[in-house]
């Protein structure tokens, strides 16, 4: 579609006033499924040959003006031009850009990619803020390299102890990273980077930034829920901790329960800080995310709060 036609038939369609916002924030949870999906299909993966796609079909029949919309968000994540060009048409041009800054699909000696990199950029197509971007290059180039270090360690150590060329064709490293747009409005953006790799064992991160948009900067837990912003949260977490322990018997956290007199329970959780990971969701409420192994064993899981007041 030419833009100026797009612009057009956008403007002429009365659109719902939150429609920008619910849109977005369908793209970020189709973004959510896709790595999932990627994420989860590891284990079966070495059992094929052709590498799959896991990318979604969008189906179905939307008003007119949320599938202009959709459109423009679409482009706006793919093609720089495009954004260039709707960064004019009214709501979209308002927001901030999630671009894709990288994305990249193949193998690197033992190691499997499947990489898309984020850059954010404001309406005006500029870098923002630039040491968002900066920091999240780094992550996601520190990750890779070290992927492949361990790989190489690896593969090493497996030679020198007697394993044959035959024994290690099948040994790969299964390496994604991707993002996704958790919540997105004129004046805030919450990012999420998630860096997942399988071999010997699987793990994931996930990595956070929530950016005030006017004011180029990244919002601390204190920004968004005031001064009192540990005891409100600590005191949400708690109680679901305890709900979550008193609906599964098998749910256990460090220092609550079975584990209140044992040595994990070193663990427990206290409380959040000024460097406590989370985002914010579709909602616009805060969530603190744990990683693995950080309050809760390892079966457990990432675990996540939505902090209620």
């Amino acid at each position: 579609m030419n833009p100026e036609n797009g612009k057009k038939t956008y403007e002429s369609i009365d659109i719902p006033k939150n429609l920008n916002e619910t849109v977005m924030q369908t793209i970020a949870s189709k973004k959510k499924e896709e790595l999932k999906m990627k994420y989860e299909s590891n284990e079966n993966k070495k059992a094929s040959e052709t590498k799959k796609s896991y990318r979604p079909v969008w189906r179905g029949c939307v008003a007119a003006a949320a599938a202009v919309l959709v459109a423009g968000t679409i482009g706006l994540n793919t093609s720089p031009v495009f954004a260039e060009n709707m960064s004019k048409v009214p709501v979209v041009g308002q927001l901030a850009q999630v671009l894709t800054f990288r994305s990249f699909e193949g193998t690197e000696g033992d190691v499997e990619l499947n990489v898309n990199v984020p850059v954010v950029k404001g309406p005006d197509g500029k870098e923002l803020p630039a040491k968002v971007n900066a920091r999240i290059r780094q992550l996601t180039a520190d990750y890779e390299a070290q992927a492949e270090k361990e790989m190489a360690e690896y593969r090493e150590a497996f030679f020198e102890t007697g394993g044959t060329k035959a024994d290690w064709a099948d040994r790969t490293m299964n390496l994604y990273i991707d993002y996704d747009v958790k919540y997105l409005s004129n004046d805030v953006l919450s990012l999420g980077v998630t860096t997942a790799k399988s071999w010997v064992s699987a793990d994931e991160e996930h990595t956070y930034y929530n950016i005030d948009l006017k004011n180029d900067k990244e919002l601390t837990l204190q920004d968004v829920l005031g001064d009192d912003y540990a005891a409100i949260c600590n005191k949400s977490i708690v109680s679901q901790i305890e709900e979550r322990m008193a609906a599964d018997a098998n749910a256990s956290f460090f220092g609550y329960g079975d584990s209140a007199d044992e040595t994990d329970s070193l663990g427990k959780f206290e409380t959040v800080d000024a460097n406590t990971s989370f985002y914010l969701n579709a909602e616009g409420k805060v969530v603190i995310s744990f990683p693995e192994y950080s309050i809760a064993p390892g079966y457990m899981g990432i675990q996540e709060f939505t902090i209620t007041k």
